[in-house]
């Protein structure tokens, strides 16, 4: 089981392409989040999800996160993952998930650039419904590059993707589930 903990900022498309020019290889991250009937596991600070990485090499990532506590400045989970083994049926998985008992079934997908420093891992994400960019790492080197990267006084973000899809859905009269690339 891995700490972890993270700040997301949002970004405008200017700065998101000020940010990234130059990098290539974006991969597209498919997320199947899954929930029970009446979402009770979030409330109990409980996700489980399956990642599929498209791009150099296909990952299927089986992760469940724990929400640790409560902070406005950065948000903390822990992380179970195991990573399957290539040729791996992701249709097993599915259906794993969903016979015990996690019912209902969110689709949520990014483009993803990892940049993976020494103390801290930034991720450029393109999302359906806007630009952001992901630090991990302990809570004194995420303000550093927050600085480094004139962040510092920006709103933080200490929710996962699925909750502001969640208000994006809200504030725009979206009524479908998933959040996907056309």
């Amino acid at each position: 089981m891995k700490k972890e903990i993270e700040v997301k900022i949002e970004l405008t498309p200017e700065e998101f392409s000020r940010f990234t020019d130059g990098f290539d290889n974006f991969h597209l991250e498919r997320t199947f989040g899954y929930f029970k009937e009446d979402f009770s596991n979030i409330k109990d600070g409980i996700f489980p999800r399956i990642k599929y990485v498209e791009g150099e090499k296909k990952e299927i990532i089986l992760t469940v996160k724990r929400k640790t506590r409560e902070n406005a400045q950065f948000f903390e989970r822990e992380e179970l993952e195991i990573k399957m083994k290539e040729g791996e049926n992701i249709e097993n998985l599915r259906e794993i998930l969903r016979s015990l008992g996690f019912s209902k079934e969110i689709i949520f997908e990014k483009k993803r650039k990892n940049v993976f420093k020494n103390d801290i891992a930034i991720s450029f994400d393109k999302l359906p419904f806007g630009f952001f960019v992901e630090f991990e790492g302990e809570p004194k080197t995420i303000d550093r590059y927050l600085n480094e990267f004139n962040l510092l006084d920006r709103p933080r973000i200490t929710r996962a993707y699925l909750g502001l899809w969640e208000d994006y859905k809200k504030n725009h009269g979206i009524t479908k589930e998933n959040c996907v690339f056309k």
